[in-house]
């Protein structure tokens, strides 16, 4: 059964829904402290440069790395899609107007490259339930710049879908299921995987909702990463749906949420204690990158879905070392060498920034915690 239709999950996902604050599910820790404290793993600190922070940018939400250059998400720009150079940050194109018709978006959420090209995307509308490929090349052309497009069927708000060889997987409120299979023509295949935890009495389209994550694979697609935004919990997956690792959480928060009602269904329900966790996932064939807030809403008002540190996993589930920014970051992407983080910050003014990694094997694997 869908709990929630397509149009009405998008307005919940896009943080329409405040509601009281509850203690069911419930966690240790909530309210303070304001921000949870990285101390103990010795997070190495990164210093950054701008790439860019020209007026072209208006509101950037997600940066992707795409060959040579740096795709972004602009929700308040004219056009939906910024193209930048990523050696020297000058603007490319801007393509994208708002609407419903081919080349439009109603709502943009979130950029995958294809796998083994440099110049094409897939971009993901959620309230239409459409992927859009894109050529980079043909954008500044007279004419359509979308190639391709695949519209999903589902009932219900479907996320991050990624690419798998000739199949779609992806998050969404589903009734059962973690993830979602589905074929190259957009329709569904199976769902799988075990629903989060919670109590057998919350429906699952609003524990899914909870629960709402960010889903990445490896550039091979041997592998897939899902981070949690509202907890600290990591999983990795096989593309047949088998999950191979869930380390041990860093912290141990569980998302904090109440049920309601909205139009006669249920709905999730968050206050001001509610703890933000991954808020972005970007990956290697070897590394995992997780951005982490750790704040509150009461604690960091208008800034709790930031956040200055990266969590550094292998495949296998491993820690390997704590990054921290110097700018509070909303979204970052890692260059196929492994060499660079790039990152989007709002404040002081919107820009995007490259922090230069550390080489592998300077990484320090961290013992128990």
């Amino acid at each position: 059964m869908a709990y929630r239709t397509r149009r009405a999950g998008a307005a919940l996902l896009g943080g329409a829904l405040i509601g009281v604050l509850a203690c069911e599910p419930a966690a240790p820790g909530y309210g303070e402290p304001p921000e949870l404290d990285h101390s103990r793993w010795e997070p190495v600190a990164l210093t950054a440069e701008v790439v860019t922070d020209s007026e072209f940018l208006a509101l950037p939400k997600e940066v992707e790395v795409v060959g040579p250059y740096l795709t972004l998400i602009d929700a308040a720009a004219d056009s939906v899609i910024t193209v930048v150079r990523r050696a020297t940050g000058e603007l490319v194109r801007t393509f994208g107007r708002r609407g419903e018709g081919p080349g439009e978006y109603s709502g943009a959420w979130s950029i995958e490259p294809v796998p083994g090209s440099e110049n094409a995307i897939w971009i993901y509308d959620f309230s239409l339930l459409r992927l859009t490929r894109v050529s980079l090349d043909r954008t500044g052309r007279a004419g359509q710049p979308a190639t391709r497009m695949v519209h999903l069927s589902s009932e219900v708000i479907v996320v991050d879908p990624v690419w798998v060889d000739s199949t779609v997987m992806s998050l969404g409120l589903f009734s059962s299921g973690r993830l979602a299979q589905f074929g190259a023509d957009g329709r569904l295949i199976r769902t799988f995987g075990s629903l989060p935890p919670g109590d057998d009495e919350i429906p699952p389209a609003v524990l899914q909702h909870a629960y709402q994550s960010k889903l990445k694979a490896n550039p091979s697609r041997t592998r897939l990463a899902l981070a949690t935004r509202h907890a600290d919990r990591l999983e990795i997956y096989r593309p047949d749906g088998r999950l191979v690792a869930a380390p041990p959480p860093l912290f141990g928060f569980l998302p904090k949420f109440e049920i309601r009602e909205d139009d006669g269904e249920p709905a999730m329900a968050t206050g001001q204690d509610l703890r933000f966790g991954y808020i972005d996932l970007t990956t290697t064939d070897d590394r995992i990158f997780a951005l982490f807030s750790g704040r509150t809403r009461r604690g960091f008002p208008g800034r709790a879905n930031f956040g200055e540190y990266v969590h550094v996993f292998d495949w296998d589930g491993r820690l390997l070392s704590v990054l921290r920014f110097d700018s509070d970051a909303l979204s970052i992407s890692v260059d196929p060498s492994g060499r660079t983080l790039y990152a989007i910050r709002h404040d002081p003014r919107p820009a995007i920034l490259a922090y230069a990694l550390p080489a592998p094997p300077t990484l320090v694997r961290l013992g128990s915690r």
